[in-house]
């Protein structure tokens, strides 16, 4: 009889044990499920975040190259009035050069 009381208490510990070991994994599955939701809340915040930065960046880009454009085309700009400047210098000395000698 002695025996069978101590198969008793060990298949109690056996059982007891695996209801342990089921609670932990129902416990530790809520907990990782309560986990991925919070992670997956703490990504798109993040990706948000990212994502507005972004943006700025973009507008900020932007405004830099539409500011380099212009100056860009006022360079460009005067550069072309230089051109004509020295275009009218060459015609003048020209002119200048082919006066004959007794004209003037």
């Amino acid at each position: 009889m002695k025996l069978s009381q101590e198969l008793i208490a060990i298949l109690a510990v056996g059982v007891t044990l695996t209801g342990l070991q089921v609670t932990l994994f129902v416990s530790l599955r809520g907990e990782m499920g309560s986990m991925e939701t919070r992670l997956r809340g703490e990504i798109g915040v993040v990706r948000d975040e990212m994502r507005g930065e972004m943006s700025v960046l973009r507008d900020e880009m932007r405004g830099e190259m539409n500011v380099l454009r212009e100056d860009v085309r006022h360079d460009i700009d005067a550069l072309r009035l230089d051109i004509q400047d020295i275009r009218e210098d060459v015609r003048q000395l020209r002119d200048k050069l082919l006066v004959p000698a007794g004209g003037v």
